[in-house]
């Protein structure tokens, strides 16, 4: 089989095409799920309603759990910062309709976009670093009118590029993380682009940035202006598009965030605010808004000197080392402690191995300390001012070491086998292809040179078993890592796609090489049975637990969450051409291999996201039992949301709900007699098995009137009218 010898720019068109329709066309296919998108929404909307950017919030309603909860300190602030901008662009979640976030899809598409986004730019940028470190620079490349001269199709490095970059989107839990309102790309994305920025830094050779004189910008006559002006205008400064995308990381990244905090914190509305705050210990004062305010300044010093020392910058390695510590910065204030951990981890892992530790004179760590600080610190320095040592137990101890060292639940913990399960899952169908993948990844290792990747002249052989290495120490880093760390959940996965994603996408590259040497014959249907045996075993697992692709992406895996899930049978026809495209491999029949592959991963993801995402939302959203309440409630109608704390009835009544998490009969009748001589009917919203003792927990004098008006899987819905 030949593939159509297209120009490059229409390949990398076709797939993006094809992979943002699937996933802009089923964005709001389904609405937003507990846990954990519903919660992630409400602390969103809270920056809106409260226009505070600096402290999180989260307000579950009212009731005698209503104040159970008010500040949110489990996350850092930036998935709430986009999300929040992304609502006020969209126009949703502060406006007086009470019903509003069930009345259009834009809620859920306002939500996700950030995510979205940054999966999608992630998948390309990845696919853009294995493009630039294996491209062959002496190749001509004409740009003259003879078209003859231009080449037919994409070269290796282009196709093992876009193949990078299909394979990340269209594994499963990648594809559901980016169009979720969840934390965990915000963490991956950044981490991903850190590493990049390593590889592209030291894993090809350097070079001088090119510079342009203020004299060729300013473009005025050499005569005029006295000396010192001569001498502004012979000055130079970087004229490089990896300094501009360094520019606009740290503008965007650091300066922006850095300024809407110290905005805030001047403002006369912020001031007006917490100068009526309790005079308590640990509560926030005007005085306290003083003292971050004079903290803030010390940034912007710094901000200066950075940009002064990065336009002296001479090498394309400084820049790539700038983007990396600003990256490592962001994915703190992304996630976490844990990002600039896997950063650190693996570029360390990379040293070592290379044995290049002259590496860390050249890496211009002083700056590098200062961007990591100036993207991840004010943030977190202000709140620690903020909130003081409650904020920083919370968040810092809890969260992120307590999490890491003594685990969170009894579903939450495993071995080694926890992730290796769920990574068949996750990335179906391409975990079939791993063996061959990484079979040919130590195979190159094995047969190449041992000439450094950054030296002058290195070859683009040398610079792919270079990229090949650093793919599999990120592999193996990352999931040590997150195999070592006691608590466990399935979306914890979601940093070892992008590394394996890279194997597999120069796998198939090499595999649409006319002259590709598939090596042993034996070992290649060897390695192509072990694929298909470890297809078959993923697909039985998917089968005999439907729930698991859900559970990719949520942390609740026993009981009623085990329920609900459509059947999943139909990945096995879908996964056939996978199956057949491996034989095709080992057959030597690379390219229609690779086509194979990239089909039946297409009609995966497509299943999931048009079939399966939808029929799940059913039951694991709350948003059409919601929906039901505000299509058949009176005007003074209240809902309950009664032995059950699963945060949509928050989200979608946008906090208009009285709580209450237990039994507790007495608060229940208390509630109900407030409304009694009014004529209003009282909406319940609970879990299914709740839902069906209601009747028995009300006023024996209003148990005739209750009625189911819905239920799922998960849910109940009910009402009974209140004299």
């Amino acid at each position: 089989m030949r593939l159509p010898t297209l120009p490059t720019w229409v390949w990398i068109a076709l797939a993006a095409l094809v992979i943002v329709g699937l996933e802009v066309a089923t964005i709001a296919a389904c609405g937003p799920w507990d846990p954990w998108e519903t919660h992630y929404g409400e602390v969103a909307r809270q920056i809106l309603v409260r226009s505070d950017p600096l402290d999180l919030w989260w307000k579950p309603g009212y009731g005698p759990d209503g104040n159970a909860e008010n500040t949110f300190w489990s996350k850092p602030a930036l998935p709430f910062w986009l999300m929040a901008l992304s609502m006020g662009l969209f126009g949703v979640g502060s406006r007086p309709e009470a019903d509003e976030m069930v009345r259009s899809p834009w809620p859920e598409i306002a939500i996700r976009m950030p995510s979205m986004l940054a999966g999608l730019l992630c998948a390309v940028f990845l696919g853009y670093v294995v493009w630039r470190l294996l491209r062959d620079e002496t190749a001509p490349r004409s740009r003259g009118p003879d078209r003859a001269s231009r080449p037919s199709g994409p070269d290796l490095a282009a196709r093992a590029g876009i193949f990078t970059a299909v394979v990340l989107a269209t594994m499963p839990q990648w594809a559901i993380v980016t169009r979720q309102a969840l934390t965990d790309m915000f963490l991956v994305m950044p981490v991903s682009v850190a590493l990049g920025a390593w590889a592209l830094a030291w894993l090809q050779p350097d070079r001088v940035l090119r510079r342009r004189s203020l004299g060729e910008l300013i473009r005025r006559p050499a005569g005029e202006g006295g000396g010192w002006s001569r001498r502004v205008r012979r000055w130079t400064i970087p004229w490089d598009r990896a300094y501009v995308v360094f520019l606009l990381g740290v503008i965007l990244a650091a300066v922006v965030p850095l300024a809407v905090l110290h905005m805030h914190v001047i403002s006369d509305d912020t001031v007006a605010r917490v100068a009526k705050f309790t005079k308590k210990p640990n509560i926030p004062s005007v005085a306290t808004l003083r003292q971050i305010h004079f903290h803030l300044l010390a940034y912007w010093p710094v901000v200066f000197g950075l940009l002064v020392v990065s336009l002296r910058w001479a090498r394309r390695s400084q820049v790539w080392m700038g983007v990396l510590y600003v990256a490592a910065g962001v994915s703190l204030v992304g996630k976490g402690m844990i990002g600039p951990g896997l950063v650190g981890l693996v570029v360390l892992a990379d040293l070592v191995v290379r044995g290049r530790f002259d590496l860390l004179r050249r890496c211009g760590l002083v700056a590098g300390t200062l961007l990591f600080a100036l993207a991840s610190l004010p943030w977190h320095h202000a709140m620690a001012l903020y909130r003081g040592k409650p904020w920083i137990n919370e968040l810092i101890v809890i969260n992120n070491l307590a999490r890491f060292g003594s685990g969170e639940q009894d579903q939450a913990v495993g071995g080694f086998a926890y992730y290796v399960r769920t990574l068949g899952v996750a990335a179906l169908p391409w975990s079939a292809a791993l063996p061959a993948a990484l079979w040919s990844a130590t195979r190159r290792l094995r047969s190449s040179s041992s000439d450094q990747p950054d030296a002058p002249g290195a070859s683009a052989a040398t610079r792919g078993a270079a990229v090949r290495r650093f793919a599999l120490l990120w592999a193996v880093a990352t999931l040590a890592l997150l195999t070592y760390s006691v608590t466990k959940y399935y979306h914890y996965l979601l940093p070892v796609l992008p590394p394996l994603a890279l194997l597999v996408g120069l796998w198939l590259g090499d595999l649409t090489e006319k002259t590709d040497d598939a090596g042993s014959r034996r070992t290649a249907w060897v390695t192509a049975g072990l694929g298909i045996g470890v297809l078959g075993l993923v697909l039985r697992d998917a089968v005999v637990e439907p729930a698991w692709i859900v559970h990719l992406t949520t942390y609740l895996y026993d009981n009623m969450w085990r329920n609900g899930a459509p059947p999943t049978e139909r990945l096995i026809v879908m996964a056939v051409p996978f199956a057949l495209a491996l034989l095709l491999w080992a057959a030597r029949r690379g390219r229609a291999a690779a086509a194979g592959m990239v089909f039946s991963a297409l009609l995966t993801l497509g299943w999931i996201m048009n079939s399966y995402l939808p029929a799940a939302s059913e039951h694991w959203s709350q948003r059409p039992l919601v929906k039901a309440y505000y299509d058949g409630r009176g005007p003074e109608d209240p809902l309950f949301s009664w032995w059950y704390y699963y945060r949509g009835e928050t989200f979608f009544t946008k906090a208009s709900v009285w709580v209450l998490k237990e039994l507790d009969k007495d608060k229940l009748f208390a509630a109900i007699d407030e409304h009694r001589g009014h004529g209003r009917t009282i909406w319940v919203i609970t879990t299914i098995g709740h839902g069906k003792r209601l009747k028995t927990s009300v006023p024996s004098d209003l148990r005739a009137g209750v009625e189911v008006v819905m239920e799922t899987t998960h849910y109940s819905l009910l009402k009974f009218p209140v004299p």
